[in-house]
């Protein structure tokens, strides 16, 4: 598998992580509409760049990746007294970044059409 798969990968894993703990964690509406929205815009996102790598889906990746940064360091810092919720939150924002990073990295190491 290519470095755009291996992100792709991590896009997936970081998808169905978010939208486990969602589903099974979460109890705010707004929360559990906006994280679920970014699960599944990361998950896209993943199958695209395993199916299709090209640059357009690397630069959805980027800004997917930055959004999804923002809105997980958002959670954390509300959820700062909730040990797991913040643990889980920072472990997403790993997940997320690597993700993006990798994708980032490997278009400018190929040349995409």
């Amino acid at each position: 598998m290519n470095r755009l798969g291996i992100a792709g990968a991590l896009w997936l894993g970081a998808a169905g992580f978010a939208i486990v703990m969602t589903l099974i964690f979460r109890t705010d509406p707004l929360q559990w509409v906006v994280t679920l929205a970014i699960g599944v815009a990361a998950a896209a996102v993943g199958l695209w760049l395993i199916a299709r790598p090209s640059a357009l889906v690397v630069s959805a990746s980027n800004a997917v990746s930055v959004v999804w940064i923002v809105l997980y360091a958002v959670l954390a810092v509300l959820q700062s007294g909730e040990l797991a919720a913040w643990t889980t939150d920072v472990a997403l924002i790993a997940i997320g970044g690597a993700a993006g990073f990798v994708a980032y990295r490997a278009a400018a190491k190929a040349k995409l059409g």
